[in-house]
């Protein structure tokens, strides 16, 4: 984060130290009559105070800021508010603004859009705006869709270090509405207390939008209908490091609502969502969700699917799952599937959820679940079918409590006796020890010979790898080898890895998704001793761009492995 946050304010620095600097209220009395002054590059420098206005970019990209922008400190935030005054929306970017369009260290209040554009009561995107939105707190606004923040029409501004919290939608989108071809980043950022009156409390994805999310937290959201944390249709977006907790749907999917969308969860807890049927996960037509290391805990349904429902043609994978607590009204205190849905568990632990693990609806047409290397309790017999159904239970599975520590800032994490540890897939792709950068946590890929536990966590941190973050540069090393971090890390488009041989010998250094599927062969040569880099480009073995998240890079020297890292992919 300090790293980012790093990058982000030189480049905004420099810009600020070669443009004109137009100074509000000195210079101009209000930000719009600053911004219709303002040509490309220039700041808009706004003294601390309540600016009772709705400004509009109009096409520059210019900075729009706080004198959090010079000073750094965050108190400015909170003294600089622009009150929409319940006009229309408060910031409006409508004229294809890139990201060289920044607004930062505001309070955007008061904007209300439900009876104008009916989008973005705070901030409105539109028509291929994609801004920069940094430290913001967008707070008590309402519109129609996308009561913080509506992004419409191929506009996916990126967004780091904001809060949005008590907004409203009438519609759709409380926190967040992002719709036709509208993807987003948000890094940082917290989205909490935000309600709509029918679909997506916490953040809604229609109509091909795809967000990334990394580093977020979707709690306290409340939805009508469907979707409490986050609703997806027809979109697909990428969650990593995300935690969704404590939000309700009074239909379906208090945690996230799916709707043909496959979205991807990557370290993702899912806890303490309620609904009236799939409180963690709700998944209907043609869904194909991919969850590894994922959480989902104590959430809770009033009639089916305490955990995951699955109704009408689904197809779920779910690696490094832990499943437990959750509870639901009559079926499925775990999982329910209705009417051909079709779910591949491997190395997953599912416990103590009531009233049963898995439940087939015994009516439309059958459903599937596969099962490998997974703690479940109750074993194939607590899978209860209805004769409508097919449970294929392969190898490696057992019926044993899974020893969670229970305390703590990961209480289902195992303790050292747990059954689970080393009881995973045995299969070289999911050979995982320890995550360095987070002890206890299982991630991909394969970093040493210790067998891949089940569940989400692995066990305590025995094996000596050092602790680790994205932002350290710490070298990890063998006495033959010296591997660093990469640099800038996180990055885009490209990033340079430098190692280090004491002697000559064949080198491999390749990059890894957190699948442990190879993406791109960087070198495969021999090398001489001394030191070597390589550059990597974020693009694949056929030059074609990658997505957003956390990736590996391998060393390999004669064959042996000698030292995995982790780098992040933003865009």
């Amino acid at each position: 984060m300090k790293f980012l946050f790093s990058v982000f304010f030189f480049i905004v620095l420099i810009s600020f130290l070669s443009a004109t600097i137009i100074n509000v209220p000195a210079d101009q009395p209000t930000i719009q009559a600053g911004i219709n002054v303002a040509v490309d590059s220039d700041t808009v420098l706004v003294q601390p105070g309540t600016y009772i206005e709705n400004i509009n970019y109009n096409g520059k990209n210019i900075t729009v800021a706080s004198l959090f922008l010079t000073i750094q400190d965050t108190i400015y935030i909170s003294q600089t508010i622009i009150d929409g005054n319940q006009d229309s929306s408060v910031v409006t970017f409508e004229s294809e603004e890139d990201s060289t369009a920044i607004l930062t260290g505001f309070i955007i209040t008061n904007g209300n859009s439900t009876s104008q554009t009916y989008q973005g009561g705070g901030i409105y995107c539109y028509d291929s705006s994609n801004p920069s939105l940094d430290n913001l707190i967008i707070t008590g606004n309402s519109a129609n869709y996308g009561g913080g923040i509506c992004c419409n029409l191929y506009s996916s501004p990126s967004l780091e270090n904001v809060t949005i919290s008590d907004n409203y939608a009438d519609y759709t989108g409380g926190g967040i509405c992002c719709i036709s071809y509208s993807s987003p980043s948000l890094v940082h950022v917290t989205i909490t207390g935000n309600s709509s009156a029918d679909w997506g409390g916490g953040i809604e994805c229609y109509h091909y939008s795809n967000p990334s999310l990394v580093n977020v937290t979707i709690t306290g959201n409340s939805a009508a209908n469907r979707g409490g944390g986050i609703r997806c249709e027809e979109s697909s977006p990428n969650l990593v490091n995300v935690t969704i907790t404590d939000n309700s749907a009074d239909v379906s999917g208090g945690g996230i609502y799916c709707e043909y969308s496959s979205p991807s969860l990557e370290n993702v807890t899912i806890s303490g969502n309620t609904s009236f049927a799939g409180g963690g996960l709700y998944c209907c037509f043609f869904s194909s969700p991919d969850l590894e290391n994922v959480t989902i805990a104590n959430n809770s349904a009033s009639i089916a699917g305490g955990g995951i429902y699955c109704y009408y043609y689904n197809n779920l994978s779910l690696v490094n799952v832990t499943i437990t607590g959750n509870s639901a009204g009559d079926e499925g205190g775990g999982i329910c599937c209705l009417h051909n849905s079709s779910l591949n568990l491997i190395n997953c632990v599912m416990w103590n959820d009531t009233p049963q693990e898995v439940y087939f609806a015994d009516e439309l047409e059958p459903n599937t679940i596969t099962i490998s290397y997974s703690d479940i309790q109750g074993g194939e017999a607590g899978i209860v079918t209805n004769n409508n159904g097919t449970v294929n239970w392969l190898e490696g599975n057992i019926d044993e409590d899974p020893l969670f520590i229970g305390t703590g800032e990961h209480p289902y994490s195992l303790l050292e006796n747990s059954p689970c540890i080393d009881a995973g897939n045995p299969d070289p792709i999911y050979y995982d020890p320890e995550d360095p950068s987070n002890p206890g946590y299982a991630l991909y890929p394969a970093m040493g010979t210790i067998i891949n536990d089940m569940g989400a966590y692995g066990g305590p941190n025995t094996i000596g790898w050092p602790v680790v973050g994205l932002d350290d540069n710490v070298i990890v090393y063998t006495p033959e080898v010296f591997l660093q971090q990469n640099y800038p890390n996180p990055f885009n488009p490209q990033t340079t890895i430098s190692f280090q041989l004491s002697e000559n010998g064949e080198a491999n250094l390749s990059i890894y998704n957190i699948k442990g599927q190879l993406v791109k062969e960087l070198v495969n040569k021999v090398l001489s001793s001394g030191e070597h880099s390589a550059i990597w480009n974020g693009k694949d073995e056929n030059e074609k761009k990658v997505s957003s998240g956390i990736y590996f890079y391998k060393l390999n020297v004669n064959g042996k492995t000698e030292a995995v890292r982790k780098c992040l992919l933003l865009k």
